[in-house]
């Protein structure tokens, strides 16, 4: 489907602050713990609106230009110094756009058939607490080993050289410290969604990426690996996730990496009907999302993306293969992944590494697995994809298992 330049969508809504920041060593930190109020942001006074689906171009310019009339004349009067529309968006057929706006204006905007939701910008929080030629990594990360393995505790990582080759994860987050000598030059900048310095200041998005394509860490070895940066902390507008997935969505189509790209976010917030609308969006465009379930140990359905229908959605589990108990559940999640004591790439120096628990390091292994599989099976879209790795899944070897969430383990299909 089309997805047009002019606009750029910044839907998202309903999603209050979700503690789920990665913990860096589980045994020593309980993720409860994290203050999750430490340079807060505030989303007060703006709101999501969302048309009605495959609106003609014309017809939504007309809207907003009756929108920004109103609102200027409002603020025109000192009623309400806001800024009115900030910014539009498109993704296939959704139509949204974000903005402060006065009563007056808002109920215009209510009153507007064109109009189908209007919902309140709201903050977002990172979720951290075929012919083989067969390659092997001794001593892995107990999480790529699980990958490889139907026993836990193997230690090896079985993989096929192809590893990823010729595929890109575009990962919305933190941004990516590129200079980590195990990207061995891999990582690139893609895309500021925020003010200031595009490196990653934080560190999780580091570690994300690593898990999905470093040397020593990643499950997608030779993957192209595109910051997307979301976040200067922990915490983010909704409204600033979906500028970054619009340009992701878009940067995909317009290099034609339809079929080779996966789009890799281990955040989100409460249940959002916009949020989930783009999420169905891009995969209708042919490209797969990989969502973290969340951290609150709570139903997935509560939240969104992880709801999403075509969101591809993973819980985390433990060394043990036991489920983690903050991981979120439910019949929504996909399937499982290691999530506890992950070590992978980080930022203090070019050098350094970190273990982080969290489905934030769960989501990353399943969106590497997912490049795998597309370079070396040439799945080239998502529906497909998403039946592959669930039908390479190891079952029936999850642990205290919590609701109606499946029995089912990400596997490479190698030993």
């Amino acid at each position: 489907m089309v997805l047009f330049k002019h606009l750029a969508l910044l839907l998202m809504a309903a999603l209050p602050r979700i503690a789920a920041l990665p913990v860096n060593d589980v045994n020593a930190i309980n993720v409860n713990d994290v203050n999750i109020n430490e340079n807060s942001i505030s989303a007060e006074g703006r709101y999501i609106v969302t048309l009605q689906n495959n609106m003609p171009m014309p017809e939504v310019r007309n809207h907003m230009s009756r929108v920004a009339a109103i609102q200027y004349r409002n603020s025109g009067n000192h009623r309400f110094p806001h800024t009115g529309i900030e910014k539009s968006y498109a993704i296939g057929e959704f139509r949204a756009y974000v903005g402060a706006f006065d009563q007056d204006t808002l109920q215009m905007i209510r009153n507007d058939t064109k109009v189908a939701e209007i919902e309140p910008d709201t903050v977002v929080r990172l979720h951290d607490s075929t012919s083989y030629k067969a390659a092997s990594q001794p001593n892995a990360p107990w999480g790529l080993a699980t990958l490889s393995s139907k026993r836990r505790n193997t230690g090896t990582y079985h993989y096929d050289k192809s590893a990823g080759n010729g595929t890109f994860a575009y990962v919305l987050d933190t941004g990516i410290n590129v200079n980590h000598v195990d990207f061995e030059g891999r990582a690139s900048y893609g895309y500021n969604a925020v003010d200031g310095e595009f490196t990653d200041l934080q560190g999780h998005g580091t570690h994300c990426a690593g898990i999905i394509g470093s040397k020593s860490f990643g499950v997608a070895k030779q993957a192209q690996l595109i910051a997307v940066k979301t976040f200067r902390n922990h915490e983010t507008l909704m409204s600033t996730v979906m500028d970054a997935y619009q340009w992701s969505a878009n940067d995909i189509r317009t290099k034609n990496r339809v079929g080779l790209a996966v789009i890799s976010m281990s955040l989100g917030g409460a249940y959002s009907r916009a949020m989930n609308h783009a999420v169905e969006s891009v995969f209708d465009m042919g490209i797969l999302t990989v969502v973290a379930a969340g951290n609150e140990g709570k139903p997935t359905r509560q939240f969104s993306p992880a709801s999403a229908a075509n969101a591809f959605t993973v819980g985390a589990i433990d060394a043990d293969w036991h489920y983690w108990e903050h991981s979120n559940f439910g019949p929504e999640v996909n399937i499982f992944a290691p999530g506890v004591g992950i070590e992978s790439t980080y930022i203090s120096t070019d050098m350094a590494t970190r273990k982080l628990s969290g489905t934030s390091m769960a989501a990353p292994h399943v969106a590497g697995l997912a490049l795998y599989l597309c370079a070396l099976e040439k799945i080239d879209n998502p529906t497909a994809l998403r039946e592959r790795i669930l039908a390479l899944g190891t079952r029936g070897r999850i642990h205290k298992l919590k609701g109606e969430s499946p029995n089912l383990i990400a596997h490479n299909n190698l030993h």
